[in-house]
């Protein structure tokens, strides 16, 4: 007598739960390698600005650099919401529900949006005022990014855990959304670190950009423009 097993099917597809998970892992991975390259050419430019110091032009106005504890308080909001997420997929894959854990996530991560937003409507300069506040503005604005993409995915885990569509059999939609908030903590994490330890730069001898010069208009005018033409 063959005694089959029962297999999870997925409620969308109603394909088997682990094709699904396996497929839906790499669509998740393949998007986390993408950000990577956007996050890594934000870096790059932030310490090839603060290393070279065009012109003298890194600095702020009156070197008015930004508070850095926001920055870390910010990354550790990141790094909360993604534990707090794990925990709710643990818990939900055990067995139980979760719902609380990630709905504690949610509330983490609207106050750590929040707090970017302020922080990125308070800078003591404007986004021209020079290298650093340009580098340092697109940092925060990624960061933003990032805490806006997480929370609109936990959400959406609350809202299908509560509708029994994250479950113990199917707990994979979790397990992704905490897999993309663990990469945006270290992306958050990296912004911070940057933009907290490479505030002045080490370049005291800027370079100028080019060998363009202002020629004096008394200068610009020669003896064969200056000749009236032949009658």
């Amino acid at each position: 007598m063959t005694v089959t097993r029962d297999i999870p099917l997925s409620p969308t597809t109603g394909e088997p739960v682990s094709v699904v998970a396996r497929r839906n892992r790499l669509g998740v991975w393949l998007c986390i390698i993408s950000d990577v390259t956007g996050v890594v050419a934000l870096l790059i430019a932030y310490a090839y600005l603060w290393a070279l110091n065009v012109n003298g032009a890194w600095a702020p106005p009156k070197d008015a650099f930004a508070d850095p504890v926001t920055f870390w308080v910010v990354a550790l909001g990141g790094i909360v919401t993604a534990a707090l997420i794990w925990f709710g997929y643990r818990t939900v894959a055990r067995g139980g529900r979760g719902v609380a854990i990630l709905a504690l996530a949610v509330l983490v991560v609207l106050a750590t949006f929040i707090l970017q937003i302020v922080q990125l409507s308070t800078f003591p300069f404007d986004i021209q005022d020079g290298g650093y506040a340009s580098a340092t503005f697109w940092l925060c604005i990624g960061a933003a990014f990032h805490l806006s993409l997480v929370l609109t995915l936990v959400i959406g885990v609350v809202g299908r855990t509560r509708a029994g569509l994250i479950n113990a059999a199917n707990p994979y939609h979790a397990r992704l959304v905490a897999m993309y908030a663990t990469w945006a903590a270290i992306a958050i994490f990296l912004g911070a670190l940057f933009a907290t330890t490479m505030t002045v730069s080490p370049n005291t001898q800027s370079p100028p950009f080019g060998e363009f010069q202002q020629v004096p208009a008394s200068a610009s005018a020669s003896p064969a423009a200056s000749a009236s033409p032949a009658s």
